[in-house]
């Protein structure tokens, strides 16, 4: 599954995270282990604030990083170790930020660096030394070559004393001369709002400032002399090469700065210091949490490292998962011959305490904008623990084509209909499980609206549904709509082919696509292979239509010169066998050989004089083009993509058996540095080499896109050939078997998709799902469940005409019921409940129950049946849709002066959808529906505390008068900052009343006063208990108790009015702030803490810039008249019995009052 290959002179160094640091836990149950995997991990900003917010404080961490980039994890290790090292009470951590994140130093950080550097060059002479070392039992290496590249790093920060005057003149200059191009071409940069969350309004023009004020100084306090060596050295070697939209402040949460906190800094920044201050108050809070955790007792925290491409080192993870095999023959990167032996210390089946090869948590960064979508997918789903909370993360900064919806955009990222995709992938989006979550990323919508620049999307994945992982049941379809499915994929992979479509389309946008490829066919068929292992079809059947419809296709007009790589690709993972068979003599190429297989490997030396003007160029004029090599000849043109680039030479032998040579490669480690010749490997068709090997040429050139030939074409010329030579030329040209560096690879392929088929065998298959597909036979349209019975009871109350009753119990499920007999069918993907059908066949003894595909929370015409779903796993609960918080480590809203919080009001309206704000314009509160009316709740209880209590703790009471009155109390103390989402969270306190216990409350409820009563009708009643747990459960530090009703009773407890939806193990323990209100003492014993947020529409569904939105609302914080739209005159006028819907005038109050006195009961 590799990326196509680049030419990799141009590369940024990112030592310092572009995003705010985000909890890598908080989807987790506080009782679960995190496993974790980070690709791309960059800085450890993330991993640091983990520790710090996370839920689970006393919970196993074991972290496992990534990187291409070993100056990256090199930093990272000497930010740790210090840590490790700091006191909390000197000035050391000051230190610790100077050398992580400015350019230059002052002469004591830099001591103290080159200090850390010599004791980490000491302790890290081999893997075994260093394990011992006092850093060993935490910090670990996953493979000798891992440590041996950060060492190199350590060694240069070192050797930076040393240079030359000449030399380090020239560095100082490349640090100057680099950081005044990023001021002269970096204008207004403002990628600071999206730290600030939903106060980046606040941030005005301090972030672009700041970026100013860094790039000049190199600092983010006062100036200093000393070149920071850590910034001076990357694979690029040693000059400044650090990404032009580096800046510290993009790592932090700038919402604290900016909002009026209870912690310091307390005033809302106004200058440059104050943001300053902040971030740097959070960085030390960070470490002193991460500090904290090392010096425990049982820190139960371990973090691994690892040099290489992300895609490669997915690949030997699981090839050591599935074979037991530490030496995985994968290699480490994309140009080289290194490959991945992982520690075997760490790794092997007889490891004391071996590493993570399965995680429950995986976050991509922004791979997938590099190394694009589908291949990230591939690379990670078969890593991915078959657990419930088990998640993968992707996130892209980078735009789609045309700036289309964001369903619209993930179809075209993943290059398919995605309800299919997913169920062939084994993976969903989290977004497309539901229309709720809690999570903000409403700014970001709003900032990619009103600017051209980045759009930061975050998606998570999780397994289908457990039920559907154990049931060992294959997914079934007809083979033809199968087969077309692909077909349709295989031309949205490969549209930039499409030479016709680039001819009327020549926007910005589509030359940018066309320029940009991340797949190859070989991408393609790993897809294939992992469908082939989860679909039960005619698989030849589908194949071959597919096939059939390349060989017909007119649309890829250059897609003909690939085809030969795809069978190549097909007939190496046995997907399918397209190859004729090669008889033994029948091309001079394979003279000696005593059989010919279908496939071989080509190998091609290629003279470094042939690269020479390719490396004169400089890398911002080359930048990354693609490399591919052909075989061609007179009438035919082959093209391929998988390649194996290695600086070396070539070694050939003569069996004396078999008079087959044999190839041996000795690589140059020098590499780019040395002289020897480049030598590309590739796998081919056998064939090809028996039609007239005389006049066959095997070629090394640049793929053709708008950006290579326009770059390339005056030094290469039309073809953009970097070098040919004759297929039968004994010098450059050799035909072997198997790669001559790497002879156990091709045959491993096989092996894993057969141990992925061994998953579903269907003769134990009790049930089937079949999926259907619409009349284009691109988009799944239904699914259909089959039970099978193989009871005789249940056989035969079926063919005596039983009653079957289906039941929709939850989003995926259906409950079949007939005489004794009940079945849970649970769906892997959200179905339309309402347009179910039932088949019962009774003399066959099956039952089908087919359900449409809801593939958008928008065709959803009823509240959901489970729209906080959350499940018992290993007898404790765990969420789904909602992320677990720590309260107290979040920072407190100092809400007494509410004019500071002029941005809450817009954030809890940016809460609704589009069609919740049409909704809400309704009269009657029925006819709004019930998630816009839990929602208007939700903002109201906010709204109360923060705006009219201005923070006075708050009992509100949420009543449905036709079931008897007031069924809930709920106490907010405070609201805080939910920083990694983006939005405010209450932290409160919960007490459903019931009739055991109003007689031992009402000393208490006396002492209420100021009730504020929150209208709620029947059906948000139900909603309510269903939230409450979930509202519970992500805040909660004690644990489950054995008399805990969750496990004998469901979750909820109950939903009627007059019982509790929670369980009893929470009451009256932990309370925070609660228990600061010495009014509400009485209820002490009986209430729960629950974290109150506001609950937001999925981002492909929200649309932030609306009219309805910014337009007359009845939303709270909307700063123009209700009625007209206009602003004061001068001054808005409130409405005087909710205080909340605002007017111009008294004409538009009046005006107004029929529509607004529904809602205005609500929170008078």
């Amino acid at each position: 599954m590799a990326h196509p290959l680049l030419w990799p002179k141009k590369q940024f160094f990112y030592p310092i995270g572009n995003t705010p640091a985000t909890c890598f836990t908080q989807q987790l149950a506080p009782e679960d282990a995190a496993d974790v995997l980070l690709l791309g991990c960059g800085d450890p900003r993330s991993i640091m604030f983990t520790v710090h917010v996370d839920l689970g404080d006393k919970r196993a961490l074991d972290f496992t990083c990534c990187d291409a980039e070993p100056a990256v994890l090199a930093r990272n290790i000497i930010l740790f170790t210090m840590v490790a090292d700091s006191d909390p009470n000197d000035a050391m951590l000051d230190d610790v930020w100077n050398i992580f994140y400015h350019f230059y130093l002052d002469k004591v950080s830099l001591n103290r660096l080159l200090d850390q550097c010599r004791k980490l060059v000491d302790m890290s002479t081999t893997v075994e030394s260093w394990g011992s070392s006092k850093y060993g039992r935490v910090f670990r290496f996953c493979t000798d070559a891992s440590l041996l590249q950060i060492r190199n790093m350590w060694i240069k920060y070192l050797e930076t004393e040393t240079l030359s005057q000449g030399e380090k003149e020239a560095l100082s200059s490349s640090f100057s001369a680099g950081m005044k191009e990023v001021l002269r071409t970096q204008k207004g940069v403002s990628t600071a709002f999206r730290s600030a969350g939903p106060l980046w309004p606040n941030l005005a023009s301090m972030g672009a400032d700041h970026f100013d004020k860094f790039w000049t100084t190199g600092t983010t306090s006062k100036p200093a002399s000393h070149i920071n060596p850590t910034f001076a050295y990357s694979l690029s070697g040693r000059k400044f090469n650090v990404h032009y939209g580096t800046d510290p402040l993009l790592s932090f949460h700038l919402a604290v700065p900016l909002a009026p906190t209870k912690e310091p800094p307390r005033s809302p920044a106004t200058r440059l210091e104050d943001l300053d201050k902040s971030i740097k108050i959070q960085f030390r809070a960070w470490c002193t949490s991460f500090r904290t955790r090392l010096l425990a007792t049982a820190p139960q925290i371990v973090i691994r490292y690892f040099v290489g491409e992300a895609l490669a080192f997915c690949q030997a993870l699981y090839h050591c998962k599935l074979l037991n095999n530490t030496k995985t023959g994968v290699y480490a990167t994309p140009w080289g011959g290194a490959k991945i032996d992982l520690c075997v210390e760490d790794y092997s089946p007889e490891a004391p305490k071996r590493a993570p090869l399965s995680f429950n948590i995986i976050d991509t960064s922004n791979l997938s904008d590099h190394l694009g979508l589908l291949n990230v997918l591939l690379a990670t789903m078969p890593l991915l623990r078959d657990t419930w909370s088990s998640m993968l993360h992707t996130h892209t900064l980078l735009r789609s084509e045309g700036h289309v919806s964001l369903q619209k955009g993930l179809s075209d990222k993943t290059c398919a209909d995605i309800p299919m995709f997913s169920l062939l992938l084994g993976l969903v989006p989290c977004r497309h499980l539901s229309e709720i979550t809690s999570t903000s990323s409403t700014h970001e919508i709003m900032l990619s609206s009103a600017q051209s620049g980045q759009f930061h999307d975050s998606l998570s994945w999780k397994r289908l549904p457990k039920q559907e992982i154990s049931s060992n049941e294959p997914l079934r379809c007809e083979a033809l709509p199968l087969g077309e499915f692909f077909f349709t994929m295989y031309l949205k992979m490969f549209a930039d082919e499409n030479v016709m479509a680039a001819s009327r389309n020549t926007s910005i946008d589509w030359m940018q696509k066309r320029s940009t490829i991340h797949y190859s066919r070989h991408n393609f068929v790993a897809f294939l292979d992992l469908a082939k292992s989860r679909v039960e079809s005619d698989w030849s059947k589908a194949m071959d239509h597919f096939i059939s419809r390349i060989e017909r296709d007119k649309t890829l007009l250059v897609g003909s010169n690939n085809y030969q790589d795809l069978c190549c690709s097909l007939h190496l993972r046995e997907v399918e066998f397209y190859l004729p068979t090669v008889s033994q003599g029948s091309s001079h190429v394979f003279q000696g050989w005593k059989d010919v297989p279908k496939v071989v490997c080509v190998v091609l030396v290629v003279p470094r004089q042939s690269l020479k003007c390719l490396e004169d160029m400089h890398p911002d004029e080359i930048k990354t083009p693609i490399l591919q090599c052909e075989i061609k000849g007179t009438g035919f043109q082959n093209v391929f993509n998988s390649l194996r680039p290695i600086f070396g030479s070539v070694e050939v032998q003569v069996d004396s058996v078999s008079t087959e040579s044999k190839v041996n490669l000795r690589e140059d480690t020098d590499g780019w540095e040395g002289s020897s010749p480049l030598i590309v490997s590739f796998y081919a068709p056998a064939w090809i080499f028996t039609v007239s090997p005389s006049s066959t040429q095997v070629v090394l050139s640049f793929r053709p896109t708008p950006s290579s030939t326009m770059c390339l074409m005056p030094k290469l010329g039309l073809f953009l050939t970097v070098y040919s030579a004759s297929a039968m030329d004994k010098r450059h040209v050799f035909v072997t078997r198997h790669r001559p560096d790497n002879l156990d690879k091709i045959q491993s392929l096989p092996v894993v998709s057969r141990t992925l088929k061994l998953k579903n065998p269907p003769s134990l298959t009790l049930e089937s799902l079949t999926v259907k597909f619409d009349t284009s036979h691109i988009q799944a349209h239904s699914l259909i469940k089959r039970i099978d019975l193989k009871n005789l009871t249940d056989r035969n109350s079926l063919a005596t005409g039983a009653t079957v009753v289906t039941k929709q119990i939850s989003d995926l499920a259906f409950l079949v019921t007939f005489d004794k007999y009940q079945k849970i069918l649970e769906f892997p993907f959200l179905v339309d409940g309402s347009r179910m059908k039932t088949r019962i066949a009774r003399k066959s003894f099956y039952v089908e129950v087919e359900a449409p595909i809801l593939a958008d929370p928008l065709d959803r015409t009823k509240f959901s049946l489970d729209a906080f779903p959350i499940i018992l796993d290993e007898s404790f609960p765990k969420l789904s849709n909602i992320h677990y918080l720590r309260l107290d480590r979040l920072p407190t809203l100092d809400v007494a002066s509410n004019h500071k919080l002029d941005w809450l009001g817009f954030h809890l309206r940016m809460a609704f959808s589009d069609s919740e704000i049409r909704a809400k314009a309704k009269s009657n509160q029925k006819e709004r529906g019930t998630l816009v009316n839990l929602k208007e709740s939700i903002s109201a209880i906010l709204i109360e505390f923060c705006r009219k209590r201005k923070g006075q703790p708050l009992a509100a009471g949420l009543s449905c008068s036709s079931q008897g009155g007031i069924h809930t109390l709920i106490f907010v103390s405070e609201v805080k900052l939910d920083l990694t989402s983006n939005t405010v969270v209450a932290d409160a306190c919960v007490l459903p009343l019931t009739h055991s216990i109003m007689p031992l409350i009402t000393p208490g409820l006396r002492k209420i006063t100021n009730l504020q009563e929150i209208v709620t009708l029947e059906d948000e009643v139900t909603a309510w208990k269903q939230l409450l747990p979930a509202f519970a459960e992500r805040c909660r530090t004690w644990k489950h108790t054995v008399n805990c009703e969750y496990p004998s009773k469901g979750i909820p407890v109950s939903v009627k009015y007059e019982e509790s939806p929670l369980c009893g193990c929470g009451r009256g323990k932990n309370l925070g702030p609660f228990s600061q209100t010495s009014a509400w003492k009485d209820f002490t014993p009986f209430v729960t803490r629950i974290a109150l947020a506001p609950l937001f529409s999925t981002s492909f569904v929200n649309n932030p810039l609306s009219s309805s939105k910014t337009s007359n609302s009845d939303t709270i914080g909307d700063e123009r008249c209700k009625h007209c739209g206009n602003p004061g005159n001068p001054k808005l006028l409130s409405c005087g019995a909710c205080k909340v819907a605002k007017y111009c005038s008294a004409p538009c109050q009046k005006a107004d009052w029929k529509k607004h006195k529904a809602s205005c009961t609500v929170t008078k």
